[in-house]
């Protein structure tokens, strides 16, 4: 007798109290797949990294990062999917109304009072584990990131199997690419959601620019992006990532106080094909390949078990150079970043010369 077997729905519970956290955890462990964090930044860190959880439960009072800036992370995250997560609050027998009340316009979904019996947690993980998984089946059938216009994940993996499939059978050469721009988390924590939505929006354009019309583009998290290459050795592939970080790392950001640039890093898999090799393979490898690279304090592209340093080469703009000529005037000369002393100094070369003439000049003159 074959047993179809369902994938148990993931929820995430934030709260530094641990006792709260493993009491949540045996209440709802044996139906649904249960992350702990103990506070807010650790549980945005998993939201970050895990597209599959459907619910939130989270404290208000917290170390490091609070519920209520949790709740605000979320309802302002650039993936529809976290935006629109169901945030249940568990609050203390001493939060008033008020402070409900202003919860509550921040975006939350739904309050459980501490301490809680295990069926107030059943029948909201239920209720909105169910709405959430409506909404995300809705998304998918979509086929589409509506931030980016590419590809979304579920179109990426039809379309990508397809491909492989094809490659697969005639013996063909086919690529996977993830890419990843590198330290999201703090862009978006520093510079806010406009921001953050303006790299995501870029990129996503950016790609569709380098890209070939056979090639397969997706953005398949926040920050992550995916490209399937068919008919594209390992050479080859490298060429195409070289060209995409070349075109993607020079960005400018304006983020109305400073310029931002970011780091766009890759992990690859070229694989010979075999009988046994399949689109699953190909994902996994591509994806431990990336996440070597994330670990790393090198910007590089990684592939397989080969790690591939590359020498990024720095890009100084007229802003940077303004900048810098406005640091001189003030006598901040210490506040111009080391790495771009010598593309001042170059532009300052015809000056000085000038400078040297007219000594010379002003020296003839006193002789006469």
């Amino acid at each position: 007798m074959s047993e179809n077997v369902e994938e148990k729905p993931e929820i995430l519970v934030v709260d530094d109290s641990r006792v709260i956290r493993l009491a949540a955890r045996k209440m709802l462990g044996s139906e649904y797949t249960i992350h702990l964090a103990e506070d807010g930044l650790v549980g945005w860190e998993i939201l970050q990294g895990n597209s599959n959880i459907s619910v939130v439960f989270t404290d208000l009072s917290m170390p490091n990062l609070n519920g209520m800036e949790l709740l605000d992370n979320i309802r302002s995250s650039t993936s529809d999917h976290i935006a629109n997560l169901p945030v249940i609050i568990l609050t203390g027998c001493d939060d008033s109304e008020s402070v409900k009340q202003t919860v509550f316009d921040a975006g939350a979904t739904d309050f459980v009072t501490k301490p809680f019996e295990s069926i107030d947690l059943l029948s909201r993980a239920k209720s909105y584990a169910r709405l959430c998984r409506k909404v995300v089946d809705l998304e998918k059938k979509t086929g589409y990131d509506k931030l980016t216009g590419l590809g979304n994940a579920n179109s990426l993996e039809e379309q990508g199997n397809k491909a492989f499939s094809f490659a697969s059978r005639h013996k063909l050469a086919i690529s996977m690419v993830y890419f990843e721009i590198k330290g999201f988390q703090n862009i978006f924590l520093s510079y806010g959601k406009k921001v953050a939505q303006q790299v995501i929006v870029t990129i996503g354009k950016r790609l569709q620019e380098v890209m070939r019309e056979e090639d397969i583009a997706a953005r398949v998290a926040v920050a992550r992006y995916a490209l399937v290459l068919p008919m594209t050795n390992k050479q080859k592939t490298q060429i195409v990532i070289n060209r995409v970080r070349e075109s993607i790392n020079k960005l400018v950001f304006d983020t109305g106080k400073e310029k931002l640039r970011v780091n766009f890093v890759a992990g690859f898999s070229s694989p010979v094909l075999t009988e046994e090799f399949t689109y699953e393979d190909l994902e996994k490898q591509a994806d431990d390949a990336l996440q070597r690279v994330l670990v790393s304090d090198e910007p590089m592209i990684c592939f397989d078990d080969e790690v591939i340093v590359e020498e990024t080469p720095l890009v100084v703009t007229e802003q940077d150079i303004e900048q810098a000529f406005v640091h001189i005037l003030a006598g901040n000369f210490y506040l111009i970043p080391e790495e771009h002393i010598a593309a001042v100094a170059e532009r300052l070369a015809p000056f000085m010369q000038y400078v040297d003439n007219q000594e010379i000049t002003d020296n003839k003159n006193i002789a006469v």
